[in-house]
């Protein structure tokens, strides 16, 4: 990957053109709208095929993905890239999170850094081309990051620009699409209210790192039901694995939640 500082600024047409992709995002209340928001506006300043972005935690220890939306991203990419413990592996995150810079990382370059595992999937795969940022939160802890991949113009100087410009609006807007039902009735989330008393008690061993086996044992049920169990709460909370959802949940008490 190489990186240039500081970024040759965007012509002004392509200021217009930013200025207004920023105008819109102001309209973008829903994950739907968000999606539409990438795959149309975005399409005539970055042209990509594919994009993932969400809400991850980053740590000594590595980065938890806290909630992910994707749009033609290759489905088990984040499960194949996800370790034991919840730890989701990506040099290009860790990259950006010492760096605080946009990330571009081109086919030929992914092997010099250093994750073998990350390189095979990348290519496997089929993604090219990639650029990706983030945002940090007020607690340096948490933050709103975006990656395209698959991008029909070689990612360069003035990729990492306009990222630079638009990725504070996206955050804002993504933010506001992915949390905007969180804010429940008494209390509670509203992904929690959606739960069943036995999801979410399922949830809860979920996230104390029992297998759908442990939890029949624990909860005196049979392994199949704990299996549609554990499907269901996926479902409910909008989270592609079990380990999105723990990321969810963890802030929240779900046993004294339940009932």
């Amino acid at each position: 990957m190489q990186y240039t500082s500081p970024c040759r600024p965007p012509e002004a047409r392509t200021l217009l053109r930013v200025i207004a992709l920023q105008q819109a995002l102001e309209e973008v209340a829903t994950q739907s709208d968000f999606l539409a928001w990438a795959v149309g506006p975005l399409q005539d300043v970055l042209p990509h095929a594919s994009m993932a972005c969400g809400v991850l935690r980053t740590d000594r220890e590595g980065v938890v993905l806290r909630r992910v939306l994707q749009q033609g991203w290759p489905p088990g990419y984040f499960d194949a890239l996800t370790l034991d413990g919840g730890r989701f592996r990506s040099p290009v995150i860790g990259r950006w999170a010492l760096q605080r810079q946009p990330q571009i990382v081109h086919a030929e370059d992914t092997a010099s850094l250093g994750d073998t595992r990350w390189h095979e999937v990348f290519h496997d795969m089929g993604l090219h081309n990639m650029a990706a940022h983030g945002v940090l939160d007020h607690t340096s802890r948490s933050a709103s990051y975006f990656c395209l991949s698959r991008m029909e113009d070689t990612p360069g100087e003035q990729t990492e620009a306009l990222l630079r410009l638009l990725t504070p609006h996206m955050a804002l807007a993504l933010q506001r699409a992915l949390f905007a039902e969180e804010a429940g009735t008494d209390n509670q989330p509203a992904w929690l209210q959606r739960l069943t008393e036995r999801e979410r008690v399922v949830l809860h061993w979920m996230c104390q790192g029992k297998t759908n086996w442990e939890i029949a044992r624990i909860c005196g049920r049979s392994e199949h039901t704990i299996k549609n169990q554990v499907e269901s709460v996926r479902q409910k909370l909008r989270v592609s694995n079990r380990t999105q959802a723990c990321a969810m949940a963890s802030d929240v008490d779900l046993l004294t939640q339940a009932g």
